[in-house]
């Protein structure tokens, strides 16, 4: 399991009740808050699974993680951001395992992902949370597709 702590700016991977692996992240460019929208900036925070892997990213290599999840389509739905057929898409996406759809007013293709090409630092993503690539590395080598992702 990946737990990342945004005000730490910490990731940790455990495995069963042992810590495997730390290392330091970036978040997005307003970090602050819960994602809620296209273009916020903000980086995600909840329970979420790596849903997609891309070793051949801009970034170096890159985990694609499940924003928005069930909760997240049930809220904006409730409040009227997201049409009922996208809220149902991404909440069936979920109970699958699937990516869901990134295509929606709450934006998406959220990835944990290695450095930019332009070795930017601070917080910089556009939500995404972003490692060395060396770190990177580390986190291929431990997670895979379905590991469980939650950020505090």
């Amino acid at each position: 399991m990946i737990t990342i702590y945004k005000s730490q700016r910490m990731l940790f991977v455990t495995k069963g009740k042992r810590t495997v692996f730390t290392c330091p992240v970036h978040l997005g460019f307003a970090p602050d808050g819960h994602k809620q929208a296209e273009g916020d900036g903000r980086t995600p925070e909840g329970k979420y699974r790596i849903c997609s892997v891309n070793p051949d990213s801009k970034f170096h290599f890159a985990f694609g993680i499940s924003y928005p999840n069930a909760r997240d389509a049930r809220r904006a739905w409730r409040e009227k951001r997201l049409k009922p057929a996208d809220a149902l898409f991404v909440i069936l996406a979920n109970a699958l395992l699937l990516k869901p759809k990134w295509t929606t007013p709450l934006g998406g293709c959220i990835m944990l992902h290695g450095e930019s090409p332009e070795k930017k630092n601070g917080d910089w993503t556009q939500g995404c949370v972003a490692v060395s690539d060396r770190d990177m590395d580390t986190l291929a080598s431990l997670c895979k597709r379905g590991e469980k992702i939650i950020i505090k």
